[in-house]
């Protein structure tokens, strides 16, 4: 399913859901931004939809209830009011309807602060939850409730939603205008959100088309878990474009996130409707002849899952000199990170992205059953053909301590497709730099010793005449489809064989290979310390070795005879 369809079956299951009899409902009735003094108080914008606090909180003496006063108040209530749901009720006469498309824009200004809070430091606060499907009227393939959160079109972009609160609910919503979803604490979910998407979904929004300046940073909001109590969220079914700071992004240690099922990069179809490539064409200002589907998602905790995710299109201002987005950067410990789809639309299309596919530093962790196509070196073009210019990088193990006996990390069965682009990446996974030893660096996978029909039968990697041992007893040996072209690439997993303890093993293949076919190898250990100091588990880089079936050579050649 598309974006989209995913849209619709969201809004057709929770429509009737929000608004329940053990809930307190916030009935947002006008889509404009009353932020302002307080003039009795003297505090910036505490006016609320209806409740009163004391000195500091009271009903808005004009205006109606406005989305800014019904956070403001959902934050502000005592927990023995929760749950809380905030809904809509706009009219089709509401100055910012949109009757042509079906939704209604809710205006943001950057005034004042924009976020849902706790009354105080006694209060639990949060189980809010904030659902524009509840809106009874409107359009169903797409959010019925826009928000623009630079409804002032402040040059440095719009007003950042700050959740510090636990346990609320973001769904069936819009986002232009630049600000991010900001979640400082847990056990939130946003779902079937769209960011920087223009109101019909075909593309991008700018953030500010105030100046040249503020054009770069395009879209600029994506959804940020920037603190180490932002655990246990749920990010998923939403479309990201444009964002100029990561997509997605877990930072400062958060833990326990799950990270599903998004489309970054992509239209509300999840496709990039381009012909052909996406042009990773450099530049400092936006050009709007060029798709520019942002940045990435970055994670660094523990016990993430990224999941199910398509980034297609990735794309950025910048200079020559500056790093090209990468898809994915992944750093802690005991990390998912599974069947995503990585320079491939929904639509199948192979538009690629510009920068990097993985980045991954770590340990514990699982990389597999993930699909790149048409990643591209994104650092010094002097980086072209060595280890940096590869779809996945390892550049680091590293645990909850350096004496961490655990260290490992499973990156195995990745499809990985350079297409037939010269500017593809020339390594499908690789180790580098001096956080990775030189004894994991050096280890060579298996070597192949013979291939008859569907059965291949090999050994240890060759040894390095002074260097690291490539002794793998017991290891299990991974063996993968590549082309005879000038790249190292995993086009498909061919079969699987566990080697004994001498290292040598026999698999068998899934289908036979054609002239132009060959064999790359893979070796994990299934022992600590058979790769240099690291556990069961680890992984080694592909072959530089593609070996060929000598038979449909031959028989190739004859051919011609």
């Amino acid at each position: 399913m598309n974006a989209k369809t995913i849209f619709l079956v969201i809004l057709m299951t929770t429509t009737g859901l929000v608004g329940s009899a053990q809930a307190l409902d916030i009935v947002v009735t006008s889509t404009r931004d009353f932020a302002e003094t307080d003039s009795a108080t003297g505090n910036e914008d505490n006016y609320t939809c209806g409740f009163t606090s004391g000195a500091f909180f009271r009903p808005a003496p004009t205006g109606g209830c406005t989305l800014r006063r019904a956070i403001l108040e959902a934050g502000v209530r005592p927990d023995s009011d929760r749950p809380i749901n905030i809904v809509f009720d706009l009219s089709d006469s509401d100055p910012n309807f949109n009757a042509a498309q079906g939704f209604w824009e809710v205006q943001i200004d950057s005034s004042f602060e924009w976020g849902l809070n706790r009354r105080n430091i006694s209060d639990d606060g949060g189980q809010v939850t904030i659902n524009g499907a509840t809106q009874p009227i409107g359009r169903n393939d797409g959010p019925r409730i826009m928000i623009n959160t630079n409804s002032d079109n402040n040059p440095l972009g719009g007003r950042s939603l700050e959740i510090r609160t636990s346990n609320n609910t973001f769904r069936n919503l819009g986002f232009i205008g630049g600000g991010q979803i900001i979640l400082y604490e847990g056990g939130n979910t946003v779902e079937n959100v769209w960011m920087g998407l223009k109101g019909d979904g075909t593309g991008l929004s700018l953030a500010s088309d105030a100046s040249a300046q503020s054009r770069r940073s395009m879209a600029r909001g994506g959804i940020s878990m920037p603190n180490e109590d932002s655990d246990n969220n749920i990010i998923r079914n939403n479309v990201i474009i444009g964002a100029f700071e990561r997509a997605i992004s877990v930072t400062s240690g958060g833990d326990n996130n799950q990270i599903i099922d998004n489309w970054i990069g992509t239209n509300a179809d999840g496709v990039v409707p381009i012909d052909g490539n996406v042009d990773c064409t450099t530049g400092l200002d936006y050009d709007p002849s060029l798709w520019y589907g942002g940045r990435g998602i970055r994670v660094s905790g523990t016990n993430t899952i990224v999941q199910g995710n398509t980034i297609a299109g990735l794309n950025a201002t910048q200079s020559t000199n500056d790093t090209r987005p990468i898809a994915m950067e992944i750093s802690g410990v005991n990390n998912l990170v599974v069947e995503n789809k990585i320079g491939v639309d929904e639509s199948g299309a192979e538009v690629g992205v510009c920068g990097q596919g993985m980045l991954l530093q770590g340990t514990e962790g699982v990389v597999t059953d993930n699909h790149i196509f048409f990643s591209r070196n994104g650092f010094e073009p002097t980086d072209v053909g060595t280890d940096f210019d590869s779809a996945i990088i390892m550049q680091s193990f590293t645990g909850q301590g350096s004496d961490d006996p655990d260290r490992w990390m499973q990156v195995w069965n990745n499809i990985i497709d350079g297409g037939d682009f010269d500017e593809s990446n020339f390594h499908a996974y690789r180790y580098i730099g001096p956080g990775v030893p030189i004894e994991m660096r050096q280890f060579i996978p298996a070597r192949i010793t013979s291939i008859e029909g569907f059965t291949v039968t090999g050994t240890n990697g060759d040894p390095l005449p002074d260097g690291p041992t490539t002794f793998c007893p017991d290891c299990t040996i991974y063996l993968y489809l590549d082309d005879n072209d000038d790249r190292i690439e995993s086009l498909e997993l061919l079969g699987i064989a566990t080697a004994d303890a001498g290292g040598n093993w026999t698999a068998t293949i899934s289908r036979l290979l054609s002239a132009t076919d060959g064999i790359r190898t893979q070796s994990e250990s299934n022992a600590a310390d058979v790769m240099h100091i690291y556990a069961a588990r680890t992984t080694t880089r592909l072959s530089d070795d593609l070996y060929l079936d000598p038979t449909p050579e031959l028989l190739f050649q004859d051919d011609f005879e």
